[in-house]
C-alpha cells in the first residue's frame, strides 16, 4: 500500500469532519503520531537506519437509533527511511486497519482489515491464531491487521467471537476462529477453536486470575490433534506498589522450527519513577543455553514520548540464537501524539 493510495482514504475521512460536528448523530475522531527513530543492527557489519513515520487514525460512526449504528475505522501509516552509506531512500506506506462495522445492541459485525489479537500471555501467545502478532518488538509498533469477517456478541461478563480469516501470502489458507470469554469474579476464562481450509483444527483454553492487588497469574494452551503437538504457557506478575513490576513466563512451543526454541523462560522487570520507566528483560532457552538480554528506557509526557531500547543475543557458540547473523540491535525514538 503506497502513500498515494492512503492519501485519498485520509482525505475522505477528513471531509466527513465538518458534517460530524454539525450532526449529533454522527461522531468523528482523528488522532495520530509522528515518530522519529534511529535504529542499528550489528551483524558482520553495522547497519544504521533513520526513519520518520507518520501514523493517522480516524473513526466515524453514524447512530441509526439508540442501539444501532454504522462505523468506519482507519489506521494508516507512511514513513521515510534511509540507511547510512546508501543513497536509497524508501517511502513505504501501509494500511494497518480499515474496516466497517455494524453495531446492533449486544452484537457487532465487522468486515475489512482488522487487528484481532487474542490470548493472555505477554512474551508468547499460543491462542493468537488470527493476528499472529510478533511478540517482544524492540520498540512498540502497530501490527498490520488481517482481512476478516467478524461477528461478536458482548455483554457485561462475557464475549463470543467468530472470525473468518482470508489468506495472506502464498502458503496461507482460509480459516475460521472462535473464542468465548467469560469473567468469573477475579478469574477470566477463555475457550478457543480454529479450523483451516485443509481441515486441520486447533483447540485452546486460557485463564487469567487476579489473586490479589499485587499478584496476577495466567496460563494458556493450544492443542493441534493432527500434529499431536501443543503450545503451552504459564506465567505471573507481581506489582510492588505503583512502581515496580516483575513478570515471569515459561512456555513450550511444539510448533517451533528448532528444537532448542521449544522451551523458553522469560523474565522482565520494570520500574515506574514519575515520567521515567526503565526496564530489563531476559529470554533464555535452557536446551542449548541461548539467551537474549534487553534493556529499555522510556520517558512519557503529555504528548511526547521518548524511548530507547537495546538487545543482545548470547550463549554458547552452538546455541540456536547465535546461528543467525544478528548479534545485537538497538533503537531510540521520539514520538509526538496529536
Amino acid at each position: 500500500m503506497t502513500p498515494i493510495t492512503i492519501a485519498p482514504l485520509l482525505a475522505m475521512a477528513l471531509a466527513a469532519a465538518p458534517a460530524a460536528r454539525a450532526d449529533e448523530a454522527t461522531r468523528f475522531a482523528l488522532s495520530g503520531e509522528l515518530r522519529l527513530a534511529r535504529e542499528f543492527q550489528q551483524a558482520a557489519t553495522t547497519d544504521t537506519r533513520t526513519a520518520a513515520q507518520l501514523q493517522l487514525r480516524a473513526d466515524a460512526r453514524r447512530a441509526l437509533d439508540a442501539q444501532t449504528g454504522l462505523g468506519l475505522h482507519l489506521d494508516a501509516q507512511t514513513a521515510l527511511q534511509r540507511s547510512d552509506g546508501s543513497a536509497q531512500t524508501t517511502t513505504p506506506g501501509r494500511v494497518n486497519e480499515l474496516y466497517a462495522h455494524l453495531d446492533l445492541a449486544d452484537w457487532q459485525f465487522a468486515a475489512g482489515r482488522r487487528i484481532v489479537a487474542w490470548d493472555v500471555g505477554q512474551a508468547f501467545r499460543p491462542n493468537d491464531v488470527v493476528q499472529r502478532e510478533e511478540r517482544r518488538p524492540l520498540l512498540p509498533t502497530t501490527p498490520q491487521g488481517r482481512a476478516v469477517l467478524q461477528a461478536e456478541r458482548i455483554d457485561a461478563d462475557s464475549a463470543t467471537s467468530l472470525v473468518a480469516v482470508e489468506p495472506q501470502g502464498e502458503a496461507a489458507e482460509r480459516a475460521l476462529a472462535w473464542r468465548h470469554f467469560r469473567r468469573l469474579g477475579a478469574l477470566d476464562a477463555h475457550l478457543h477453536a480454529d479450523w483451516r481450509q485443509d481441515r486441520r483444527a486447533g483447540l485452546g483454553a486460557a485463564l487469567a486470575w487476579v489473586a490479589s492487588d499485587a499478584v496476577e497469574l495466567h496460563a494458556s494452551t493450544r492443542w493441534q490433534p493432527h500434529l499431536a503437538r501443543h503450545q503451552t504457557l504459564a506465567g505471573g506478575s507481581w506489582t510492588g506498589g505503583p512502581d515496580l513490576t516483575l513478570l515471569a513466563e515459561a512456555w513450550h512451543d511444539g510448533a517451533a522450527a528448532r528444537r532448542a526454541a521449544q522451551r523458553n523462560l522469560y523474565l522482565r522487570a520494570s520500574l515506574k519513577d514519575g515520567a521515567w520507566e526503565p526496564s530489563l528483560d531476559l529470554l533464555w532457552q535452557p536446551r542449548d543455553g541461548g539467551r537474549s538480554l534487553g534493556a529499555g528506557l522510556r520517558w512519557s509526557g503529555d504528548r511526547w514520548r521518548v524511548e530507547a531500547a537495546w538487545r543482545r543475543l548470547g550463549g554458547p557458540r552452538t546455541a540456536a540464537m547465535r546461528q543467525g547473523p544478528l548479534r545485537q540491535n538497538g533503537a531510540i525514538a521520539a514520538t509526538l501524539a496529536f
